[in-house]
Formats: structure tokens, sequence, C-alpha cells
């Protein structure tokens, strides 16, 4: 039950200019009390003032240092995202902020190109179209050339063709499309990548010619390229390939033994020894130094591990085929393992 209030109090309130319920807040009484006393006096019901957006906009920033806005109203999403409602509907204060500045109706997304998350300063938005127009501009100034026709998957950039702030291109078809893609299987993309990134620095730190990286990780020379300028490393020399004094010294020179008598390949990606006028599969000459013979057919690892060149790991045609004659020997006599 509301509280006496004196009818002295709600006319001094009415005759103040305030409404029903304004004064039924104000003084914890009934607003239908002050309605019957506003009949009876002959006062008019106030008319409530609604803000536009604009003012509502307005009302909801705060300038920052460098001529930046900051929006001091509701926040949505993990990424803190300024919004504002008004009259049941929701609006993006940069686009309300945009049309401030241009006098128009923004197209696509508008978002602050002045360096500063979320800030909704006027001069500093741009919708798609401008950001677009000034990083080409941008772009033109750094001679970076025209932007390609297509992405490499095929996207026509035309419609899809974006730019960073950089200048640099990007497909947002694609991008949209990795977003699309569930958190573990970016996770799992973003650590092969890693991994790749890691085993063309190993190779750069040994010297080893930009192309055949590309060649034996199957990247491309431009992710090569990245990489070591990301690095600081200077460009490897191209010069001739070094002279050893036999080819057992070539062999040694480019291999290195690894956990369980294996011997893993160091020297280029084409896997060849070279020694005078001769050249031989590093394989070839492993068995070969081995075995004191030439391998009949191909010689390839017999131990489990892909690729080892040890020579006590390596077999040709014909130890292949005597172990498989032994395997089936063995099988015959003892059934298979249970």
């Amino acid at each position: 039950m509301s509280p006496y209030v004196p009818r002295s109090d709600i006319v001094a309130e009415l005759r103040n200019g305030l409404s029903n319920a304004a004064i039924a807040q104000a003084l914890g009484c009934d607003r239908h009390r002050v309605g019957d006393i506003r009949k009876e006096l002959g006062l008019p019901n106030v008319v409530r003032h609604v803000l536009t957006a604009r003012q509502k906009w307005q009302t909801l920033t705060r300038p920052l240092e460098g001529g930046h806005l900051e929006w001091t109203g509701e926040h949505v999403g993990a990424s803190r995202t300024p919004v504002m409602r008004h009259k049941e509907m929701s609006y993006s204060p940069a686009a309300i902020a945009f049309e401030i500045q241009h006098g128009r109706p923004a197209q696509g997304y508008v978002i602050a190109d002045c360096g500063r998350d979320h800030c909704i300063a006027p001069g500093h938005v741009a919708d798609e179209a401008g950001r677009q127009a000034k990083r080409l501009e941008l772009r033109r100034a750094k001679k970076l050339g025209d932007r390609p026709d297509t992405c490499r998957y095929g996207h026509d950039q035309t419609v899809n063709g974006r730019l960073e702030r950089d200048g640099r291109p990007y497909c947002e078809a694609c991008k949209r499309a990795a977003k699309a893609v569930p958190q573990t299987q970016r996770e799992a993309t973003a650590a092969a990548r890693e991994a790749v990134r890691r085993d063309i620095e190993e190779r750069l730190r040994k010297g080893i010619p930009q192309v055949h990286i590309a060649s034996e990780l199957g990247v491309s020379q431009a992710a090569v390229r990245r990489t070591r300028e990301a690095l600081g490393l200077s460009v490897p020399r191209s010069g001739r390939r070094e002279r050893y004094g036999s080819l057992a010294e070539g062999f040694r020179a480019n291999t290195e033994p690894s956990d369980g008598g294996h011997l893993r390949w160091t020297g280029r990606a084409e896997r060849y020894v070279y020694f005078r006028k001769q050249r031989i599969t590093a394989a070839r000459l492993s068995f070969e130094l081995h075995f004191g013979r030439p391998p009949v057919g191909q010689a390839t690892a017999s131990c489990g591990m892909a690729d080892c060149l040890a020579g006590a790991h390596l077999a040709d045609r014909p130890m292949r085929q005597a172990n498989r004659r032994a395997d089936a020997a063995f099988t015959a006599i003892f059934g298979l393992a249970s």
C-alpha cells in the first residue's frame, strides 16, 4: 500500500511540469491519484519527449585524446562490439558516426580506420567502400601492382577481393570459409603451418637454397622467402656445389646419424652425391659402400624409417625377394601369429 502523501506536495510537483509517473516515483504515491488531481486542476498531460537515435548516440559518447571517441553504452560479444538500442531496434554506433560525417548511410560494415579499436569518432570511421579506396591508394603509392584476378582457390577478386591496412590483398570468401571451419580444425591447421615454418627455418639456417627447400617441403618459394625475411636472414648464395675428395666423403658430409642406428639425409633436396663427373643417389651409394657391390634395382629402407640411409638398413630387389620367400616359408611352417 502506498504511503500517504499530502495533496499539496502532489500539486506542487504538477505545477513544476512533471509527469504523473515521475511524480509517483519521486513521492512514492499512486500515479492514478496524481492523475485524478491533474484532472481536478485542469492541467494537461505532459508529453513525453523521446530522443532521436542521433541524440541518444550523442549522450553515450566520451571524447579521448587524439580526437578519438569512446562508446560508453552497451557492448556485446567477446570482442566487446558497441551497440545502441533505440525504439526496440539495434544500431551500430559506428554506422551512426559515419552518417553524421558523410550524410549518407554506410555501405557494408563500418569500423574505425584510425588504429584504435571501436573508436566511433565520425572522422575516424569508414565503410567498406571508403576503407578499400584508402587502402587501394596506399597500395598504389607503394607500387605493389594490381590485385590478382582470382585467389588461389579461384574466387573472383572483383567481387571478393579486399585489402589489408598495409595494402596487402586478401579474399573475403576465403576469410568467411575459414571462420566456418571448427576451432579444433583451425588449431590443427595452425599447428601444421607452424611445423612447416620450423622446417623451413631449420633448412634456411643451414644455408640450403630456397628453391631446394621449396621442392623438398612441397611449399612455394614465396613462403620460403617470407620466412627468411621474417627471420632477417640473408639470401643463401647459389654458388657451385662443394667439392669432395671422394663419393664416400660427399655422402658422409651430407648425412647425420639419428636414434636407432638410422641415418638421415641433410643435403640438397634432390638427394644426389656428386664427385667430379659422377652423380649417384644417396641410397644407392650407401648400399654400395656397405655391401661392396651395386644394388640390383632400387635400394630402399627395410627398417621401417622412411628415407633411412644407413647401409645395413637398406635392401635391393634380390634381398627383398629373399625376405618375402623367408616370410612365406615361416608362415607355412608356423602359421600366422595370433
